[in-house]
C-alpha cells in the first residue's frame, strides 16, 4: 500500500502564475502528475497551503503542519497525514514523471527510510532528487527533530537518515533521458517542456 503526495506549496515567484495549473495538451502539469502516480498510489494527498485552489481536483488537500519550512515541511506534512508506511513525495512541476520509475523506487525501499534518485552534472556535482522519492514513515522522527532544529535543507536528510541512494545507472535503464528531474520553475522552462511534450506526443 502507497500514498503518493503532490508537494504544490510553492510560491511560483518565477513563473508568475501557478505553475501546478499551466497546461500541456489538455491536461495541467498537476494533472499530468495524478495520472502518472495513480497506478501505483492507493492514496493521493495534494500539499498545499492554498486548498481551495485544488478543489477542483477532487483530491485530499492538507497544509504544512509546520508552517514556513519548504519543501521538508512538505514532507512532513505528507508523511503525517498519510494512512500508508511508503509514501510517493512528487512536486507539482514534473511532468514527465515516469511511472515505471516509482514503481522501482517503492520496489526498493525495504528497511530504507527513504529511497532517493540522484543526478550527476558534467562538473561531478550530485543534486538528490527529493522530490521524485519514496519516503517510510520511518523518517519522521528524524525529519521533526531536523525542522526543530530550524535544519529545513531536504538535502541534509542524507547525513541523519538511512536513505537508499538510486545512482544515474541505475534510473536511466528505466528513464534514460531523466525526463522525471524536469521540474518547471520558468517560462523557459515550460517551452523546453512543451518541446519535449511535443515531441513525445506529437501534438
Amino acid at each position: 500500500m502507497v500514498t503518493g503526495a503532490i508537494l504544490a506549496g510553492g510560491k511560483s515567484r518565477r513563473m508568475g502564475v501557478n505553475k501546478a495549473f499551466l497546461r500541456l495538451g489538455n491536461r495541467t502539469l498537476i494533472e499530468h502528475i495524478i495520472h502518472r502516480i495513480q497506478p501505483i498510489a492507493d492514496e493521493i494527498l495534494i500539499i498545499t497551503n492554498t486548498p481551495d485552489e485544488y478543489n477542483h481536483l477532487g483530491i485530499e488537500t492538507k497544509v504544512d503542519i509546520i508552517p514556513n519550512t519548504g519543501t521538508l515541511g512538505g514532507i512532513h506534512s505528507a508523511l503525517t497525514n498519510a494512512t500508508n508506511d511508503a509514501v510517493v513525495c512528487v512536486g507539482c512541476d514534473i511532468p514527465f514523471i515516469d511511472t515505471n520509475l516509482l514503481q522501482y523506487l517503492i520496489s526498493v525501499l525495504g528497511e530504507h527510510q527513504a529511497v532517493i534518485p540522484y543526478t550527476c552534472n558534467e562538473k561531478g556535482q550530485i543534486t538528490l532528487q527529493t522530490l521524485c522519492a519514496v519516503y517510510s514513515k520511518r523518517c519522521l522522527p528524524i525529519i521533526e527533530k531536523m525542522l526543530n532544529d530550524a535544519e529545513y535543507r531536504v538535502h541534509a536528510l542524507k547525513s541523519h537518515a538511512n536513505i537508499n541512494l538510486i545512482i544515474p545507472e541505475t534510473w536511466k535503464k528505466i528513464d534514460p533521458d531523466g525526463y522525471s528531474f524536469l521540474n518547471i520553475n520558468t517560462p523557459a522552462d515550460f517551452e523546453v517542456a512543451q518541446t519535449i511534450f511535443d515531441s513525445l506526443y506529437h501534438f
